[in-house]
């Protein structure tokens, strides 16, 4: 009997894995229809939550203004090179933080006191030196994405087996040798967790700076649809914000996957 469940249990989750694309599915299948019909019924007001039929409308509305890849391409350049500075400097700066101590006294108050404060009440600074452009866009999704990733990479080292760098020292390893051989494959988990805290703060940062001063983004029209009282057309870039957060948060949990195979020994 216990051979016959020690053998149903590793099927029985190998189903689940590959029934989960289809669950997830048909889940937004099934929240697209509610959402379509419940306004029809008479359960509420159309005008409130507005329906999918209305937002397909809409979209392919904004879509023939031909204003709609300008505003996606000033936003997806002040992610991309936001979030990649981030990654640039949180990642390596974060691993000397936590290997050297007086490095780690040095930046540790400013750091906590940056990850204390809302970067709404940045923005006015950044745009006061770096102008209404894409600079100081670019500065706070850097700003939200840095901080995560820097913190997390600091706990990672400092949680990564003090065993391995010892024995890597005494085969008289290179210091980027064990930063790279050892150390980051050791903290990866906690490394990617804070690429997924940074990536989500940096579409906050970049959808909220495009909202407070700007002429152009998609946070701007979502702050000129919101204003209008335009749900519809506020409700495209809504999804479009959320679909391309879900597509992002998708990319670093399969590239964790890959990374954790190849630093498995």
């Amino acid at each position: 009997m216990l051979d016959k469940m020690n053998r149903a249990v590793p099927a029985l989750l190998f189903a689940v894995k590959k029934s989960r694309p289809f669950i997830s599915t048909l889940s937004v299948i099934l929240f697209l229809v509610l959402w379509e019909l419940l306004p029809q019924w008479g359960f509420v007001d159309v005008s409130y939550i507005s329906q999918p039929s209305r937002v397909f409308d809409a979209a392919l509305e904004i879509i023939r203004k031909g204003e709609f890849s300008a505003h996606l391409y000033v936003s997806f350049i002040e992610f991309s090179v936001g979030f990649a500075l981030a990654l640039i400097i949180g990642i390596p700066l974060g691993m000397m933080i936590g290997v050297f101590r007086n490095l780690r006294y040095l930046f540790d108050p400013p750091i906590m006191a940056i990850w204390s404060t809302p970067r709404i009440a940045l923005i006015p600074i950044l745009i006061v030196w770096l102008g209404i452009g894409v600079e100081s866009k670019i500065a706070v999704v850097f700003l939200g994405a840095v901080i995560p990733i820097i913190v997390n990479t600091v706990a990672g080292i400092r949680s990564s087996d003090f065993a391995l760098t010892q024995a890597a020292r005494s085969f008289c390893a290179k210091q980027r040798d064990i930063f790279i051989k050892v150390l980051l494959p050791d903290s990866l988990p906690a490394v990617m967790s804070g690429i997924r805290l940074g990536l989500g703060r940096a579409i906050v940062g970049m959808v909220v700076g495009e909202m407070y001063v700007s002429t152009m983004g998609v946070g701007h029209q979502i702050m000129r649809y919101g204003q209008a009282f335009r749900l519809d057309h506020l409700l495209v870039y809504l999804s479009l914000v959320s679909f391309f957060g879900f597509i992002m948060t998708t990319l670093v949990r399969n590239l964790e996957i890959r990374l954790r195979r190849w630093s498995e020994p």
